[in-house]
């Protein structure tokens, strides 16, 4: 069996990849649990040691549908188990968006049963899935949906969708463990492992086929009416009375008088929202179809004013929604009410029309024969842009033109996504369509509005449906579909796949007596080969009607496409059908092509056609460093294929996938032996850079040749975080970059070497956290080079000491009953660790130690431990205990509780990977930085340094365990050409992070984190405070310290803070927070202004910066472009201790600057300080000297004093200038 990559259903596709028939199982390399990246424990105590503060401090907090948390700050992205402990994951950047795959999920994503979009956390951020995750459950048939009865555990269920065998379910942060436990049957235990790589752990439980995200959708944005045709219609007496016509929109302005009489029944399936429409597009959509005029005397008439409205009210006032709402409003229209016409003037992001809102048009519109009118999307000019429901086959999809038939610039282009299908089919005014106004919509007065937009053109065609169908009361939807486009008005230079057949043309229709198929697509298929496809013609008059057929052409090869016939006799009241040819042999080209097929000017038929490279087997064989097979995951990246990179997974040897032809670039993440011996476990990263398919191909991944990753320290260390990155740009078009957070189930990494690529870009980087060890265990004198010390566990005191070691069995209460364990080192196989840690602190011994009996390290839980707690890998660990068998051990034990130094190192290799692949740095070829920690002595710290390169410019971290307050800690970073770091610290109220640092080699920094002299901060994570014409813009949300340069965030609450702009004496405008976006105009004259902002903390939580108000004056006048405000910014230096308190008599540096893209720092000519030591009811005007460092003055605290308080300022030869307070700035010893 084999895996194709044809027809794709998004852009970023995930594919199935199935194990041949003669590949050997995987069983043995299945991976029974994910242990934490880190060996660190916290002190011991109640809750999980890696619990992480929440808020703007700590980032945005994303939560998957595994339980694994993502943070994303200003300067990383980092991930995080359901507990907060360390993960192994992939995090992937790939056109412009992130992606973090857990390695609990990789299996079920590359088998396609889960959306890709569920950890695209770009896209989860934008559409704010925080604290909840909404999701559609799809089921493998309607039994399983049946059975399914109750939600899943961790889910609530919102509504059933039968349209698409499933629910809408949601589920939030503290559940979505639970509910991935539940789909993949782990159990509670599913929250903390993996499951097994074989073939049946790629299917979801309870018969769910496959979970999709509940995606964000939004609102598609006389003489309209007169352009269509429809006055003439009415004329005839036809003004569709009697047709129901659902609209699935932003609700309706029932009071307008438009709409009075107009609406049967109306819902809304917006949670917590009425049916009353009170954003306007809903009503401006509702009257388009249906409107009387009455508020214009029957000028402004909708298209079908006779017609009967239903109203869903699918998205919320703010013109948004989710799938599904609209899937469930699509049911109630088609099935509760019985709409014959279905008006859909909304969508989601492009697909090929497999996405559950395409699947419930196309199965709805089968069962009852309506017709869904959808809106193709405003994201033109751009092709293959129509969303979904848009995109599906059943859906007449419409695009808009202006007054004089032009295609508007903004309209959504076909072909659909993957497989290029024709899309739109047909086109409506869209341009300044004037109609009903509802009562709550702001844009504008009185009781109409004009707007643009797909969403305008759609009722147009939905109201001419409306009268075509009741002019042919048992026609199906279908049939509607195809004499409206058939018989639509041709729009000369508008290509089908831009406008469909034309824009419709309802006088015409409901005159017509011939029509055809509207659009016949031949589909996508490789060149040489021959595709035909019928066209159908029906002939409603009372005499027989022959049609002479011409086909037109332009830009298709000679002979690509042909008729089996000239001309057609359709006999009277009957059908005939011709066939259209496509012989691909005639190009040699890959394109797309499309003609009409014009019957005599009575109908017109739309054909396409695509050709794709020759489909080839590309066999890929991997094996292991053991030479078996090696399971992992395989990425295939495309040159010049806008869909982007390809994912499958592979659980044994060999993988055969069909592909078109073309140059790729494949790489595999296999899980090989470690170092610690056959049940160990490592990483490596096997590449085959550069693939030419032009026939059936075969190639090997060989982790054999792979050599070892590794970096050795000058001091002892212990691997913290391992992470191995590869990015790949195949010519000059994609480019993806692959980080794999490797967790401490792996002792290694491994790459094969010497690979190089002939253009674009390869690049390898090794990134390891190397820690002191806080714990070390010897026997005979060799050290357990594979200990790892669980979360959460207890330490012995520091020191190194001999303890005797017991072979406790499986650790139960049994098996310390047949041994004295007290003082003793307790030698366990892997059990219940609940139970064990229970017997072991009742039995009184010094330590557990777990041998693992599975491959890999040992991990499970995270809670805090009295006794310490810390295991070995198999082969290791059965050495151990066959010696103890023999004679009474002796183990020593080195124990450092609190780690003094930390080695975070990095190598990044470009073009090729050298054969050695060992770094080795000597600590003069690092930069050391020694950082302590001042943060409030009950509050944890959470500290990360990342790296950045040329292709990794967002950082990629992992959680790691607290920092006590009040620390000291030498580290040593590696100094690399391209190599920059950004340092995060995060406490329960705040975050900080640096700035972008390269260090140099053999430098010493200081680094001082939650320091004193906190003030509000400008920093370039934000917009620069700005104007744009008589608007100014600023968000000065974050604060700094004393100090290096850095910048940080509150969480909500911790601070009051307020924004205010005077111009002269006048309040301009304010705002309770950091951000200030002007209401009120400014004069355009160029001005002083002046701009405060006060800030103001409780005392109680930090005694010191309790209050801050900084003024900063500055001239402006109009801009016609984004213009930059000349604010000048303050820092500060102060030697304090720990405690945020300075000697008595001390040195306070003050340094001005403007902010970059600014001007010039050096016309900053003047700086003053003056100081208070009784909370600012006096003040002392200081001297200042100018320094290299800035503006330095000595400061003499009289008795008694406690505390400083700072005011500053400086003034530029621009006139702007900068004055601030900050009260209790700093304390004094």
């Amino acid at each position: 069996m084999t895996l194709s990559f044809h027809g794709r259903s998004v852009s970023l596709i995930v594919a199935t990849a199935t194990l041949l028939a003669a590949t050997p199982p995987a069983a043995a390399l299945a991976r029974p649990a994910p242990p934490p990246a880190s060996s660190v424990p916290s002190p011991a105590g109640a809750g999980s040691p890696f619990a992480r503060p929440a808020g703007p401090g700590a980032g945005e907090v994303i939560t998957l549908i595994t339980g694994d948390r993502v943070t994303v700050t200003p300067a990383a992205t980092t991930v995080a188990g359901p507990d907060g402990e360390p993960v192994g994951a992939r995090v992937t950047t790939a056109g412009g968006d992130t992606f973090v795959v857990p390695d609990r999920a990789a299996p079920y994503l590359a088998a396609g049963v889960l959306d890709r979009r569920l950890f695209n956390v770009s896209l989860l951020l934008r559409d704010g899935y925080r604290d909840q995750l909404p999701l559609i459950v799809a089921y493998r048939d309607a039994p399983a949906a049946r059975r399914s009865g109750s939600p899943l555990d961790g889910s609530t269920e919102v509504r059933a969708l039968p349209s698409v065998r499933g629910s809408a379910v949601t589920t939030d942060a503290d559940r979505a463990g639970d509910l991935w436990a539940s789909l993949t049957e782990g159990g509670a235990a599913a929250r903390t492992t993996t499951p097994e790589r074989a073939p049946g752990a790629r299917q979801l439980a309870h018969g769910v086929e496959k979970v999709w995200l509940d995606g964000r959708i939004r609102a598609a944005l006389a003489d309209t009416t007169a352009q269509i045709g429809a006055p003439g219609v009415w004329a005839g007496g036809n003004t569709a009375e009697g047709v129901d016509v659902a609209v699935l929109d932003t609700g309706v302005d029932a009071d307008h008088p438009d709409l009075a009489g107009q609406i049967e029944s109306s819902v809304s399936f917006v949670p917590g929202e009425d049916v009353t429409d009170r954003n306007g597009h809903g009503t401006h959509v509702a009257s388009t179809i249906a409107g009387t005029g009455a508020a214009s005397d029957g000028r402004e008439r909708g298209v079908a004013p006779g017609a009967d409205l239903q109203v869903g009210k699918v998205l919320n006032n703010g013109g948004g929604g989710q799938e599904s709402w609209a899937v469930a409003g699509m049911e109630w229209a088609a099935l509760d009410r019985g709409a014959k016409v279905i008006s859909m003037s909304l969508g989601g992001s492009p697909t090929d029309g497999t996405d559950p809102m395409s699947a419930a048009v196309n199965r709805l519109s089968a069962e009852t024969g309506a017709l869904f009118v959808i809106a193709a999307g405003n994201d033109g000019p751009w092709q293959t842009t129509v969303g979904t429901p848009g995109a599906a086959d059943a859906a007449l999809t419409v695009g808009a033109v202006d007054a004089a038939d032009a295609i508007a610039d903004f309209s959504s282009r076909g072909p659909r996504l993957a497989d290029r299908a024709l899309k739109p089919e047909i086109t409506a005014p869209g341009v300044g369509v004037l109609a009903a106004r509802s009562q709550f919509d702001n844009g504008g007065t009185g009781a109409y509005r004009a707007m643009n937009g797909t969403s305008m053109a759609t009722p147009h065609v939905a109201g001419a449906a409306a009268l075509l169908a009741a002019e042919h009361t048992g026609w199906t939807g279908g049939q509607l579909k195809d004499a409206l486009v058939s018989t639509a008005a041709e729009t000369p230079g508008i290509p089908p796949y831009e406008g469909g057949s034309g824009r419709v043309d309802i006088a015409r229709t409901t005159a017509a007596t011939v029509f055809a198929t509207g659009t016949a697509y031949l589909g996508i298929h490789p060149r040489g080969g021959r595709a035909e496809r019928p066209v159908t013609y029906t002939n409603l008059g009372t005499t027989d009607v022959t049609l002479g057929l011409t086909l037109d052409a332009p830009g298709v090869p000679e002979g690509l496409l042909s008729l089996s016939a000239p001309s057609v006799t359709v006999p009277a009241g009957g059908t005939a059908t011709v066939t259209v040819t496509a012989d691909l042999s005639r190009t040699t080209a890959k394109g797309s092509w499309t003609a009409r097929v014009a019957a005599g000017g009575l109908a017109d038929t739309v054909i396409g056609v695509s050709t794709e490279e020759q489909p080839r087997h590309l066999v890929i064989t991997s094996t292991g460093r053991d030479g078996e097979p090696m399971a992992g995951e395989i990425t295939l990246l495309r040159e010049g294929d806008p869909a982007g990179h390809y994912l499958a997974y592979l659980t044994g040897g060999t993988l055969d996938v069909l592909v078109p032809e073309g140059r790729y670039s494949v790489w595999m993440w296999g899980e090989v032996e470690g170092v610690n011996g056959p049940h160990s476990r490592g990483v490596a990263l096997v590449t085959a850079p550069d693939v030419v398919v032009t026939g059936n191909t075969a190639i090997t991944l060989d982790a054999s040749r792979t050599q070892r990753v590794d970096a050795i320290t000058p001091r002892t260390s212990a691997d913290a975080v391992l992470r191995l990155d590869y990015h790949r740009k195949i010519g000059d078009a994609n480019a993806v970059t692959d980080a794999f957070v490797i967790d401490n189930f792996y002792d290694s990494m491994w790459v094969t070497p010497g690979e190089t690529v002939p253009d674009g870009e390869m690049s390898v980087t090794a990134r390891w956290r190397k820690t002191e060890p806080v714990l070390r265990i010897a026997h005979d004198g060799d050290w357990f080079d594979d200990l790892h010390v669980l979360p959460g566990s207890a330490l012995p005191p520091a020191g190194s000491r001999h303890l005797n070691a017991v072979f406790a069995g499986s650790g139960d209460a049994a098996g310390f009953a047949a041994v004295d364990a007290r003082r003793k080192i307790a030698v366990v196989r892997r059990g219940d660790i609940d139970a064990q840690v229970e017997a072991a602190e009742a039995a009184g011994a010094a330590m557990l130690l777990i041998v693992n009996d599975e491959p890999g390290r040992y991990f499970d839980g995270t809670s805090r431990t009295p006794v310490a707690v810390a295991s070995v890998t198999r082969d290791a660990g059965e050495r151990l205990i066959a010696a103890l068998g023999r004679a009474a051990g002796s183990l020593r034990v080195v124990s450092d509780p609190v780690t003094d130094y930390t080695y975070d190192l990095v190598r990044h290799w470009d073009t090729t990977v050298p054969a050695s692949v060992t770094y080795r740095p000597a600590e003069r070829e690092l930069a050391r930085v020694d950082s302590d920690f001042r943060n409030a002595p009950d509050d944890q710290a959470y500290e990360y340094r990342y790296d950045l390169n040329p292709h990794l410019t967002t950082g990629v971290g992992f959680a790691a365990p607290p920092v006590r307050s009040g620390r000291f800690r030498t580290d040593w970073v590696t100094v690399q050409d391209g190599v920059r770091w950004i340092s995060e610290v995060n406490n329960r109220s705040s975050g900080q992070w640096g700035a972008s640092t390269a260090y140099r080699a053999g430098t010493t920094v200081g680094e001082q984190w939650f320091g004193a002299i906190v003030r509000p901060r400008i920093t370039d994570f934000v917009r620069m405070p700005h104007r744009t014409g008589n608007r100014l813009r600023a968000e000065i949300i974050g604060w700094g310290d004393s100090g290096a340069a850095h910048s940080g965030l509150y969480v909500p609450g911790v601070v009051d803070w307020s924004t205010t702009v005077y111009q002269g004496g006048t309040v301009v405008d304010g705002t309770p927070g950091g951000y200030l976006d002007t209401g009120a105009e400014l004069s355009p004259a160029r001005l002083p202004y002046r701009m405060v902002v006060a800030t103001e903390r409780d005392p109680a939580a930090d005694p010191y910066s309790v209050t801050t108000r900084t003024a900063w004056d500055f001239v402006s006048g109009a801009a016609d472009t984004r213009h930059q405000l000349p604010l000048i910014q303050l820092d500060y230096a102060v030697d304090t201790g720990l405690d945020r308190r300075a000697a008595r008599n001390t040195t306070l540096t003050v340094t001005p600057s403007h902010l970059p893209g600014g001007p010039a720092t050096s016309s900053i000519g003047s700086v003053t300080v003056a100081v208070s030591y009784d909370d600012g009811r006096t003040w002392t005007e200081q001297r200042v000297r100018r320094t290299a460092a800035g503006w330095t003055t000595e400061l003499r605290a009289p008795a008694g004093a406690e505390a400083v308080t700072i005011r500053a300022g400086a003034r530029d030869a621009h006139g702007n200038a900068v004055e601030q307070t900050i009260t209790r700035a700093f304390g004094l010893r």
